[in-house]
C-alpha cells in the first residue's frame, strides 16, 4: 500500500523558541507577535534556565569544608543543633564513633531534623532545605560541636534566593483591539542587561507565520516515536490530486506534465460564455486523468499496491463561482469518486496575490490566498 507524508494539516499557530532581548530596563520582553494564551508562553533564560512564570527559587544549602569519615566522641563533638525557617531549634546529639562514614552521618539527621535534608558530595556533609527562596533558611547555632568536626561554620544563617524573578504578561496599551499585543514583563531586573530570553507561545491566526493566515500549515510532522506523520487511502487520494491541480505546470523540472494552468487562468474575465470556464474545467480533467494514469501504472507495471480508496476512478464534478467583488478570486469546488465508491470533495479558494498584498491588505473576501477550506469525506 503507498503513502505520502502528510502535508496539509491545521496550523496550531503556535512560536517556537523566539530569542528576543531585554529592553533598556531589563524587565521586559516584547514578542513579535500578539500572544493569544497565558498558558502556552514559556520562557527560557540565556538558553539554560527554564523560568515558570513564578520565578526561579533556590533553596538555602550549604556543605562542609572536610571530608569524611568522622570520628566523634561523646560529649566532645557529638551534637548539632540548627534552625529551620527562623524556627524552634532542632537538636541531634548522634553516638560516638571512630571513622564513620559521612552516608551514616547524613542518614541519622535526615531520620531526626525536619524541614532540611543532608545528602553527600564527595565524602563531604551537604544539606538544603525542603522550601524554596527568600523565606528558606537555616541557622547553624554555635552550641553545635559537631559543626567544627563536618567543616560547617556555626551561628551562621544560609539563605535561600530567588536566582530568576517571575514574570506576568502585561497588556500593551497601544495595541490595536484585534491584535492583542502583551509583554512579558519580569517583577525585578535581571541582573545584566545582556540576558536574552526564548520564548514559546500560541498567537492569532491572522499574525501566524507558519501559515501566513491561511490556518493550514505545508510542512512535515513527526510523531512522539519520531516517525513521520503519513497518510494513506482516502487522505493520501486527496492530497495527491490538491498538489497536482494546484501545481503551476511546468514548475517540476523532472515532470513538466505535472500541475495545471489553474492559477494563471484565474483573473481572466469569466465571460457570459463561458470560454475561460470551459478552460479551466478541461484542465482540471486533463490532470485528473493523467494522475489516474500514473496510479494504474503504478499499480500494474510497477506492481506496487494500490487500494481502492486511494485510486481515482472518476471526477464526478468540478464547480466554479467568480467573487463578485473581485476577479482575481475564484472559488473551486471538485467532487472526487475513488474505486471504493466514496466521493471526496475539495474545496479551495484561490486569489492571485495583489501587491497591495505584500502590505497586508485584505480583500472583502479575506486572506484566501489558496487557503483551503474544510473539506469532508461524504458517502
Amino acid at each position: 500500500m503507498s503513502y505520502d507524508r502528510q502535508i496539509d494539516q491545521v496550523c496550531p499557530h503556535t512560536v517556537v523558541e523566539e530569542a528576543l532581548y531585554l529592553s533598556s530596563d531589563r524587565m521586559t520582553i516584547r514578542p513579535l507577535r500578539p500572544i493569544s494564551s497565558l498558558n502556552s508562553v514559556t520562557v527560557r533564560l540565556n538558553g539554560q534556565i527554564e523560568v515558570p512564570s513564578m520565578g526561579v527559587p533556590l533553596p538555602a544549602s550549604s556543605m562542609g569544608l572536610k571530608e569524611g569519615p568522622f570520628t566523634i566522641a561523646q560529649g566532645v563533638n557529638d551534637t548539632f543543633a540548627i534552625a529551620v525557617a527562623q524556627g524552634a531549634t532542632q537538636t541531634v546529639t548522634l553516638p560516638a564513633g571512630s571513622k564513620i562514614p559521612a552516608e551514616r552521618i547524613a542518614a541519622l539527621f535526615n531520620s531526626s531534623f525536619q524541614g532540611v535534608l543532608f545528602s553527600v558530595m564527595g565524602n563531604k556533609l551537604a544539606f538544603k532545605t525542603l522550601s524554596d527562596g527568600r523565606g528558606a533558611s537555616v541557622f547553624v547555632r554555635n552550641t553545635s560541636t559537631l559543626a567544627t568536626t563536618l567543616g560547617i561554620q556555626t551561628n551562621r544563617e544560609f539563605r535561600g534566593q530567588q536566582n530568576v524573578p517571575g514574570w506576568t504578561l502585561i497588556g500593551d496599551p497601544s495595541a490595536l483591539a484585534d491584535r492583542p499585543t502583551r509583554l512579558i514583563v519580569f517583577d525585578e531586573p535581571l541582573r545584566s542587561g545582556s540576558c536574552h530570553v526564548e520564548i514559546g507561545y500560541s498567537t492569532i491566526r491572522q499574525e501566524c507565520r507558519r501559515c501566513g493566515g491561511t490556518g493550514v500549515e505545508n510542512d512535515f510532522r513527526y510523531s512522539n516515536d519520531g516517525e513521520p506523520v503519513v497518510i494513506r487511502d482516502e487522505a493520501l487520494l486527496l492530497q495527491e490530486l490538491q498538489k497536482d491541480f494546484y501545481t503551476i505546470r511546468g514548475t517540476n523540472p523532472f515532470h513538466t506534465w505535472y500541475g495545471t494552468a489553474l492559477l494563471e487562468t484565474i483573473g481572466k474575465k469569466l465571460t457570459a460564455g463561458g470560454f475561460v470556464q470551459n478552460l479551466i474545467v478541461s484542465d482540471i480533467y486533463q490532470a485528473f486523468n493523467r494522475w489516474q494514469s500514473i496510479k494504474r501504472q503504478q499499480e500494474e507495471r510497477v506492481g506496487q499496491f494500490v487500494s481502492d480508496a486511494e485510486f481515482p476512478f472518476r471526477l464526478l464534478s468540478v464547480d466554479l463561482q467568480q467573487s463578485t467583488q473581485d476577479p482575481t478570486v475564484v472559488f473551486v469546488s471538485i467532487t472526487v469518486q475513488n474505486r471504493s465508491n466514496t466521493p471526496i470533495q475539495l474545496e479551495r479558494g484561490l486569489r492571485i496575490p495583489q501587491p497591495t498584498d505584500l502590505l497586508g491588505s485584505t480583500a472583502q473576501q479575506g486572506v484566501i490566498r489558496q487557503s483551503l477550506s474544510n473539506y469532508v469525506l461524504t458517502g
